[in-house]
């Protein structure tokens, strides 16, 4: 579980790098507070039991608990390995929850892309949960930039930022790939390990082993003292 809120906090960490402050005028997802629409913010109020209010006075608790709550967890982030995670999770706040399961069953292939994590998608994942699904998805969501602002060109003013956002992802999942196969051994090497411990043991042992007889020598010439020679 640790583990799980430890790879949560460092996805966050990176959508929290890009969603600061209140949204764009012209942003489609009307006001937005670190990424989190009111509607959003409602929704989670709601289900708290508490009053609403609006968006702009969260605090940073509710900050994490609705990033959590609402896009975390019921995109089934916690089921993917980090760079794969911190994609999905980032996208889910992008394009909502459903919109991010399109792109991970778009990055994995062979699926229907119907935004529902159903048994096929994720029994696809159990197989596809890597780095080199990340990287896909990555591409797959410049891709779709592109697509948005032909369909709606007054999105234009968006684009060199989502662009930015979506590189500086794909940077920070490699750079993370690269640091985590630096700092995990091969399995040549574990094995290489092994073996270096085990005769280093086995030396140890026979040193053990021979100063042990040497001991008893010793002791044995102390109990029973040769006889000198008559002359």
């Amino acid at each position: 579980m640790t583990e799980v809120l430890d790879s949560f906090q460092s996805a966050l960490k990176f959508t929290l790098k890009w969603e600061g402050g209140v949204g764009h005028p012209q942003d489609l997802g009307g006001v937005v507070q670190y990424g989190i629409t009111q509607a959003t913010f409602d929704t989670y109020r709601r289900r708290q039991g508490l009053p609403l209010k609006s968006v702009v006075e969260i605090t940073p608790e509710e900050v994490e608990q609705v990033y959590l709550e609402l896009y975390w967890k019921p995109s089934k982030a916690d089921l993917m390995v980090l760079p794969l995670a911190m994609v999905h999770f980032d996208t889910a706040v992008n394009f909502s929850v459903r919109g991010s399961v399109e792109f991970l069953q778009e990055a994995i292939g062979g699926l229907v892309i119907d935004g529902r994590f159903g048994p096929k998608t994720q029994a696809a994942l159990e197989d596809n949960n890597n780095f080199e699904t990340a990287q896909r998805y990555c591409q797959a969501r410049i891709n779709y930039r592109y697509q948005r602002v032909q369909i709606n060109p007054s999105q234009e003013i968006f684009l060199e930022g989502w662009l930015k956002r979506d590189r500086d992802l794909l940077r920070s999942i490699s750079q993370g790939q690269e640091e985590s196969q630096t700092q995990t051994p091969s399995v040549n090497e574990a094995i290489s390990g092994d073996r270096n411990q085990v005769e280093i043991v086995d030396k140890l042992e026979q040193a053990i082993n021979l100063l042990q007889e040497v001991l008893d020598q010793l002791k044995q010439s102390k109990v029973n003292p040769s006889t000198p020679e008559k002359r």
